[in-house]
């Protein structure tokens, strides 16, 4: 109706036209979606540097896990942090634990054969405590890689975990040296080693020998010490006391009081000869451990040659290693004891194998050379020579308290001479005489014969008179004199008596209160007073001479009244 009357009044209605729907191109997206697409990136650029600073794992066998925690417990080499255990299980027998740990970028070093995996806690041992701080903050795992030494470097992950911390760093300045000896002994890891009683090192490790016969025990000079370890250094036992009882007496030494409870190595150098290049050792070089310093001290051996002795009178006292003497010279020792019987006659002998020294024989051989000539080498021949010149064996006292006997060599021209040696022996025999000690049992069987030969019966009657004698002489003593003495006695106290009396009458009378005493003073003062008056005499006879002859003049100065 509306529309009609806005036509009939001449209004055209307005023309409404369909709405059309279009997508407007070139829509804005929203801001809020780069939140999550920055989130995206950052978290993709934390894997990847998580991923490209990802360090090595490794996998550690332990005996146990004591004082290790997954997440906590930390490695650290040369007190760095270098990672942590990321997880603890068991091995597939049980026996032993896994331990496996993260390490940082910059460990890939370690991972090579020879590196040394421990657990750091509080240890006490001989050669200190060590792990005290770990009680703060509780154990870790210590690492260290030895040097390469001019080694190719073998990549592995797995390793076996050390029950003990090493002895010594890898950076720890020195040399190592292995010492060949016959049993370990009181020795242990970190006995000390000490040159001129100062320790300058350690024992750090031993190992038996491939043989089975010998002890290896490796030892660490720290420098600048090492420099004074030379080609012809000579080590020794210095273990606990050196108390030896033998031939040459009892011997003690001892080095410190830790080497007492620990054990404990020496080295010296000899007295260089003239003309001797002394070079230093080398790393890793092997050396002698002699038991005692005398022995590492003594001079080379050289070669050795058997000889023997038999003995018909008793062995007892001479033992294995006594000395094999000639006019004071060691020549050699004693090596073995045994026993020999004769059944064609009827006889035993105590057969003494001993060792000649090449070198200290030739001492003796070349004693007349110039001490500036060399000293000339000698040989088996003029070895049997020389004990086929009529030396001959004796045991000798060497210690009259212990007993100790040794063999001593000499000439005995008292002797019967001996047949035609023969040299062709192997070991050459040495004939042998009495010893000392059969000397003084023969001069005691001689002296018990000859008391034996002694008149005794003669000799006791002629005591038994002079016993009478001396009874008769006793009695007569007893009844006549002794009287005669006691009344002589009784007399002299009865002088000795009035002698006494007289003493304390002269002590009453000269006594300073005593009458005596007291008539001399007056006597003295009188004599003081006649004295005063000669002396005034004096005086007027000096002053009036001639008063002798006209008497005594008037004075001249008349009295004033």
């Amino acid at each position: 109706m509306n529309n009609r009357s806005s036509a009939e009044n001449g209004i055209r209605p307005p023309v409404v036209k369909e709405p059309v729907v279009s997508q407007k191109k070139g829509k804005n997206i929203s801001w809020i979606w780069l939140v999550p697409f920055i989130a995206a990136i950052v978290g993709l650029s934390l894997l990847v540097r998580d991923y490209m600073d990802q360090g090595p794992e490794a996998s550690i066998i332990f005996k146990t896990a004591e004082g290790l925690e997954v997440g906590k417990t930390q490695v650290r080499y040369r007190d760095v942090v270098i990672g942590h255990v990321n997880k603890i299980s068991l091995t597939p027998d049980r026996n032993e634990v896994e331990v496996n740990v993260s390490l940082s970028k910059e460990s890939e070093f370690l991972m090579r054969e020879g590196t040394m995996f421990w657990v750091v806690r509080p240890r006490l041992t001989i050669s200190g405590v060590s792990g005290l701080g770990t009680l703060v903050s509780g154990s870790y795992i210590g690492v260290d890689v030895p040097d390469n030494d001019g080694k190719i470097s073998v990549y592995t992950d797995e390793f076996v975990g050390l029950e003990h911390p090493p002895e010594i760093s890898s950076n720890r300045p020195g040399k190592k040296f292995v010492l060949n000896a016959s049993n370990l002994g009181s020795l242990d890891l970190g006995s000390p080693v000490y040159y001129r009683r100062i320790p300058v090192g350690q024992v750090i490790n031993y190992q038996l020998a491939k043989d089975g016969k010998a002890v290896d025990i490796i030892v660490f000079i720290d420098s600048p010490y090492d420099q004074f370890v030379t080609e012809n250094s000579r080590f020794w036992n210095a273990s606990g006391l050196d108390l030896s009882l033998g031939a040459n007496g009892l011997n003690f030494r001892t080095q410190s009081l830790v080497s007492l409870l620990t054990g404990g190595v020496a080295f010296a150098d000899p007295p260089p000869r003239q003309g001797q290049n002394i070079r230093l050792a080398e790393a890793n070089s092997v050396f002698i451990l002699e038991t005692t310093e005398e022995r590492a001290m003594a001079e080379p051996h050289g070669q050795v040659y058997p000889v023997r002795m038999k003995f018909s009178n008793s062995v007892r006292g001479l033992q294995a290693g006594a000395p094999l003497d000639f006019k004071g010279i060691n020549l050699g020792e004693v090596r073995a004891i045994s026993l020999e019987y004769d059944a064609k006659n009827h006889e035993s002998f105590a057969v003494v194998d001993a060792i000649v020294y090449e070198n200290r024989l030739s001492v003796v051989l070349n004693s007349n050379k110039k001490p500036d000539s060399k000293a000339k080498e000698i040989g088996i021949n003029e070895i049997k020579a020389f004990f086929a010149s009529g030396l001959r064996g004796q045991l000798r006292f060497a210690n009259l308290f212990t007993g100790q006997l040794y063999v001593g060599l000499d000439y005995f021209p008292d002797e019967p001479p001996l047949p035609a040696p023969d040299l062709s022996q192997d070991p050459f025999i040495i004939p042998t005489v009495g010893g000392s000690f059969d000397e003084i049992q023969d001069n005691l069987n001689q002296i018990i014969r000859k008391l034996k030969d002694l008149p005794l019966d003669s000799i006791g009657q002629s005591l038994d008179s002079a016993l009478q004698g001396v009874a008769k002489l006793v009695s007569n003593l007893d009844s006549k004199t002794m009287p005669e003495m006691n009344k002589a006695l009784r007399q002299a106290t009865r002088s000795l008596n009035g002698t006494d009396k007289l003493v304390n009458s002269l002590d009453d009378t000269i006594r300073p209160d005593g009458a005596l005493m007291s008539e001399v003073r007056t006597m003295l003062r009188e004599l003081t007073r006649t004295m005063r008056s000669f002396r005034a005499i004096s005086d007027f006879l000096q002053a009036e001479p001639s008063s002798v002859i006209r008497g005594r003049q008037k004075d001249k100065v008349p009295f004033m009244e």
